[in-house]
């Protein structure tokens, strides 16, 4: 049976320290709640930090690689529309070339306004040769050509070659275009496959142009449809892996962080109440002392 004391203060000690790891127990739920993270500095939980911080990495790379991968797509797309409209015009050119070769019932001057038009489209191809970017990158010059390590992209979360894809762009200039022997160029007036001198030629030019421009629009697309959309389909799954593994992981449990809240708030004010019992005890000793 213990007595009235004022020396021994280990049940105030106790209280007291008891009211601190409660204070303390309540100031990381309430932490927990006001952030939505169950992990607020290292030592919350060292190994759930280490794991945290690994998928927050790759959870950026992944998006940076979807950007990637986006960014990707429409340049293709800005480069194909430009061999579109340059495929038109050598559809246009073909179709010049044929009307030319029927000497027989075209007069000189009608086979020179043709090449007149020739001329012009000629020079039009040459242009959006040029004029066809993207951000100020040229790519339809030459530029992103096989022999210059075409288009590179990043397509992965890891700088690593294997995630990354390389995408030739050929120069689509009347003087790189043809087939193989002769180009664009020599259609021109004064040519050696000029309306005038030899359509067969001219046709037989035209025709490998179309079908060159048309296979390197089919390689574009291919890599469109297969690499990059397919590419986004896989990013976006990951993220959803990924970030779902990092929520369970870091994110607050709300039931748990508001359960421990209440129990810590009923354990502060139970330990306020002991200590203010503990100290009327004391005073209550020091009453009988002085009576």
């Amino acid at each position: 049976m213990s007595g009235l004391s004022v020396n021994s203060i280990s049940n105030s000690l106790a209280a007291a320290h008891q009211v601190q790891r409660t204070q303390a127990s309540l100031a990381n739920s309430l932490t927990q709640l006001s952030t939505g993270s169950r992990i607020n500095s290292a030592q919350d939980d060292p190994a759930g930090l280490i794991a945290q911080e690994w998928l927050r990495s790759e959870i950026t790379a992944s998006h940076a690689a979807s950007k990637n991968t986006r960014l990707a797509n429409s340049m293709l797309n800005v480069a194909e529309s430009g061999m579109q409209q340059i495929s038109n015009l050598l559809i246009e050119a073909k179709g010049l070339a044929v009307e030319a070769a029927n000497s027989g019932a075209m007069t000189p001057q009608m086979i020179e306004a043709n090449q007149i038009q020739m001329n012009a489209i000629l020079d039009s191809i040459d242009r959006f040769s040029a004029m066809t970017n993207w951000l100020g990158k040229p790519l339809l010059d030459g530029t992103l050509s096989s022999d210059n390590g075409g288009a590179l992209f990043q397509l992965g979360q890891d700088v690593v070659s294997s995630q990354q894809v390389s995408v030739p762009i050929e120069s689509v200039q009347t003087s790189r275009v043809g087939n193989g022997s002769n180009v664009l160029m020599e259609l021109r007036s004064g040519g050696s496959a000029s309306l005038a001198t030899n359509p067969m030629l001219a046709d037989n030019i035209l025709s490998s142009a179309i079908s060159q421009i048309a296979m390197q629009r089919g390689e574009i697309g291919a890599t469109q449809r297969y690499t990059l959309d397919s590419n986004i389909n896989t990013l976006q799954d990951s993220l959803v892996s990924l970030t779902g593994a990092k929520s369970i992981i870091s994110d607050t449990d709300y039931a748990v962080a508001v359960s421990n809240m209440v129990r810590d708030r009923i354990l502060l004010q139970s330990g306020i109440q002991s200590l203010g019992l503990i100290e009327q005890n004391r005073q209550n000793t020091l009453s009988l002392l002085n009576s």
